[in-house]
Formats: structure tokens, C-alpha cells, sequence
């Protein structure tokens, strides 16, 4: 089978399929446009969900990284701390853990072939033709998990752009004894650039970069066509970035003393569909969470969702991607995307100050929806009608979250 890249999405759906059933070993080709270790463009936070999934895998975190006890949320109407006893997230660098897990993969029995850029598919009936920059491949499936301006995606699920935002990002270079997002273990979020029409947030994020403090820094807006100021939407983003941030040295950024990048982000659509005859999407290339523009830990599911399905159907079960599909739409993954849109609508909405204000009424009911996000301890997957019990029972009784 073929995987259209090599990133998360592409490798985890690999990985999970070597380990369910290892005879696919060197059966199972990725098409990577570039070579590992590749700069990717991302602010790199593992939510807990991820770091369950890589211990499922059986794969260590064996790269540089940031562990973040505490969360601050910055809104119109007030601040909200989360801290926790496990981390709520750990910071890596795209490059370093797409090469480590490129590495996994390819011990495991995945064959990469990098500098090989997808630029034509033809499906059959039982089978997919992908016409590259280096030959034609052909196999039974394939995989589009080459991102949100996926090619796979356009050429055989169509073109459609409605449902891809926008984030900018920059690395600054800090002293890690001053800066608060080490000193105190911190990412924070500022989304008080809602009031300014962004229907997104501006982040800070402890990272490394080649072992040297840094903080990322960026700023996502769900819909970026909507807010087009004339200049660009970037100036706009970066403009609210500063504000958000008005401490660190935003200025250089604006007259290019300091890179920073602006990158696409497909969120998840419960109209999109994600199978179409031997096609299967993942990844960004599927759509990711529509509220924090979170894609990693999406990858990881969709990996684990897609890599059970192709093994049903190359084991002669007709209906098995199907499956995938259905459970991209109703499954627990689906559910948890379908309500990370229903807040989108309505944190980033005209009444965005009436649910910011009911989001900061229990402090253990901010730690339940945290612990809901990350997925830790699979929190997320808990039936509704449980963790409506369990949200009720801390904010009335003081019940401990988990």
C-alpha cells in the first residue's frame, strides 16, 4: 500500500499498521516530498492524547523537549491557571520528532521514498495509480496524509477551501531563568483578540531550538478570508500577536529582524468525507480540531482509525474503509471534533463573552475540560452523560476530576 507523507499522520498510520499485522513489512511505501529531518512548520505541543499514543507504539520520546505543568488561558472577560500533577503538554520540534519517528518507522519495516512528490492519481476499481516526480506507483490503497493543502485530497475529494485557517509563528530567542513559560512550567493562550473579529487565539510555548531557549509564539484565526484588512490578514494577525505579547520584542517581527512563518490549517468538517473508493485521508489532510488548531494527537487517531481498516480490507472485508469513514464521523475522534466546532461557534462568536464568563466559573470544571482536551487518561472518550456527572459533581460537591 502507499502512504502520500511522511509526517505524523502518514508514519503513525504505518506504525500501527506493522504492529498490527508485521507481515506488511516492506509492503507499505510513503511518498515524502522532502527528507528527513524536514523543517516543518508547527508550534509542536504534544497534548497528553499523543504521548499515550506514542507509548502504545511502543516508540520513547527520545528527542529534545519542554514538559508544561500549567496552562494560562488570558480571555475578554478574565484569566484562567490550570496546573495539573502530569504535564499538560510537552513541546518538541516538528523536524526532530517527524525524524524520529520516520526512524521508527523505518525499523519497523516502512519503505520511505523522500525527494518523491505526488502529481497525478488515477483510481481504479481495486486499486489507486500515483504518478510521481521520480515514476508511477501503484497499489490497493492509498493514504492522503500529505497535509491541509493536500495534494491527494484535491485531486480526488476536490478543492474546496472553506474550511482552512490560518496561523503565524516565530521562534524569539529568551533567557530561560526570565521568562515565565520555563520559570513556571507555562504555556499560555490569549484569546482576547476575539473582541477584535480573530475567531482564534495568540500562544506562547516553551521550546528548544538546537538545545537554546526559545519561545513560540503565533497567533491562528479559524477563518482568515473573513478578516482581510487590505494589506494582508497577516498584518492584521501580527498586529494582535504584539498586543497579546506586548513584552517580547513583537517589533522585529514586523520588519523582518526575526522570521516568522504564516501556514494553512484544515479543520475537521463534518460534511467533508474522508474515504472515496481506495483513497483514505488522514491527518491535516482530513481536518484537524477546529477550536485550537491542534493536529497532532488528530494524526495519531486517524493513524490508529485508518491503519485497522486497510488491514479488514486487505484481509478481504469489502466495507472496511467505510468504517473509517463513519468513524471519523461518529465515532469517539468525530465526537470530540463535532464539540471542539460547537465551542468554536461559540467562543469565537458575537456572544463569545457570555461563554468565556461560564467557562471561568469552576476552577475544577476548567481542570475536567482540560483533562477532556488532552485526552489524558482518555478522558475524552467517556461517554457524555458521564462527564456531565463528573462536571456536576466537581463544580457542586467538589469531587476530585479524576
Amino acid at each position: 500500500m502507499l502512504i502520500a507523507g511522511a509526517g505524523p499522520a502518514g508514519l503513525a498510520t504505518a506504525l500501527y499498521l506493522l504492529r498490527r499485522t508485521p507481515g506488511f513489512r516492506g509492503r507499505i511505501v510513503a511518498l515524502e516530498k522532502s527528507v528527513h529531518p524536514r523543517r516543518k512548520t508547527c508550534a509542536g505541543g504534544l497534548i497528553p492524547k499523543t504521548i499515550l499514543a506514542l507509548g502504545e507504539l511502543g516508540v520513547g520520546l527520545d528527542v529534545p523537549h519542554v514538559k508544561v505543568m500549567r496552562s494560562l488561558a488570558r480571555t475578554p472577560v478574565g484569566d484562567a491557571l490550570v496546573e495539573r500533577d502530569e504535564p499538560v503538554g510537552t513541546v518538541v520540534r516538528r523536524d526532530e520528532f517527524d525524524a524520529m519517528l520516520a526512524r521508527e518507522a523505518r525499523a519497523s519495516g516502512l519503505l520511505i521514498e523522500e525527494r518523491c512528490r505526488v502529481i497525478g492519481i488515477r483510481v481504479a476499481e481495486g486499486s489507486v495509480r500515483v504518478e510521481t516526480e521520480r515514476g508511477e506507483f501503484e497499489a490497493p490503497v492509498i493514504v492522503g496524509a500529505d497535509g491541509s493543502g493536500s495534494i491527494v485530497r484535491r485531486m480526488v475529494f476536490g478543492s474546496a477551501k472553506d474550511t482552512i485557517g490560518r496561523a503565524v509563528m516565530a521562534d524569539i530567542a529568551v533567557d530561560s531563568t526570565e521568562a515565565t513559560e520555563f520559570v513556571d512550567e507555562l504555556y499560555r493562550f490569549d484569546f482576547r483578540c476575539v473582541s477584535a473579529g480573530i475567531r482564534g487565539y495568540a500562544w506562547s510555548f516553551p521550546c528548544l531550538v538546537r538545545g537554546k531557549p526559545h519561545l513560540n509564539v503565533g497567533i491562528y484565526h479559524q477563518y482568515p478570508r473573513q478578516t482581510d484588512d487590505g494589506v494582508g490578514s497577516n498584518s492584521l494577525l501580527m498586529g494582535e500577536l504584539e498586543k497579546a505579547f506586548p513584552e517580547l520584542p513583537m517589533a522585529a517581527l514586523r520588519d523582518r529582524r526575526c522570521r516568522y512563518e504564516a501556514f494553512p490549517i484544515r479543520w475537521f468538517n463534518r460534511g467533508d468525507r474522508y474515504v472515496r473508493g481506495r483513497v483514505v485521508l488522514a491527518g491535516d489532510a482530513a481536518g484537524v480540531d477546529p477550536l485550537m488548531g491542534e493536529g497532532i494527537s488528530c494524526a495519531f487517531e486517524h493513524g490508529k482509525l485508518a491503519a485497522r481498516a486497510i488491514s479488514r480490507l486487505l484481509a478481504g472485508e469489502p466495507g472496511a474503509l467505510e468504517g473509517y469513514d463513519r468513524e471519523l464521523h461518529r465515532g469517539a475522534i468525530g465526537w470530540k471534533l463535532r464539540k471542539l466546532a460547537f465551542a468554536a461557534r461559540h467562543f469565537y462568536g458575537p456572544y463569545n463573552r457570555m461563554f468565556f464568563r461560564m467557562a471561568l466559573v469552576s476552577r475544577r470544571a476548567q481542570e475536567i475540560g482540560l483533562d477532556w482536551y488532552n485526552g489524558a487518561g482518555h478522558t475524552d472518550e467517556v461517554a457524555t452523560a458521564r462527564l456531565i456527572a463528573r462536571w456536576f459533581g466537581s463544580v457542586l460537591f467538589g469531587a476530585r476530576v479524576r
